[in-house]
């Protein structure tokens, strides 16, 4: 991944838009306030409380973060959409047919799945924001 100039718009896709995508929205608008940028999951799902705690950490204030899908933002223009499984990638791709929006994919595992010891689970997601930290840092510049 090559760092390219910054988008005027970025929207980022995940499977419930609950953890990896709220995520890569909240670090976005910290790292580069001047691009307007969203989150959406291929489904709606809940607020996640181990997400909000790790965003804490990086002084990102995550509690007021609406799940949204695919489809409540499908009529928005964005430059670049990424998009953290296959599924969420195929979903995009779909969906910004036949439109400017470029999609890319980031695989990016999702934080849950292993032990689920809170103090491992909290590793598990420090380890994601970090990773989509980085990537965003080197996509970007």
């Amino acid at each position: 991944m090559t760092s390219k100039p910054l988008p005027k718009s970025i929207l980022f896709v995940c499977y419930l838009n609950s953890i990896r995508s709220p995520m890569a929205e909240g670090l976005m608008r910290k790292l580069y306030p001047s691009v307007d940028v969203q989150s959406c999951g291929m489904a709606s799902g809940e607020l996640d409380d181990l997400m909000v705690a790790v965003m804490r950490e990086k002084g990102i204030d995550m509690n007021d973060h609406t799940a949204q899908t695919l489809g409540d933002v499908s009529e928005v223009p964005f430059d670049i959409a990424v998009a953290f499984t296959d599924a969420a990638g195929a979903a995009a791709e779909a969906t910004f047919f036949g439109t400017v929006t470029e999609v890319e994919r980031w695989p990016i595992p999702d934080p849950t799945h292993g032990s689920l010891d809170v103090r491992a689970m909290m590793n598990n997601y420090r380890a994601i924001r970090d990773n989509i930290e980085a990537r965003l840092k080197r996509r970007f510049g």
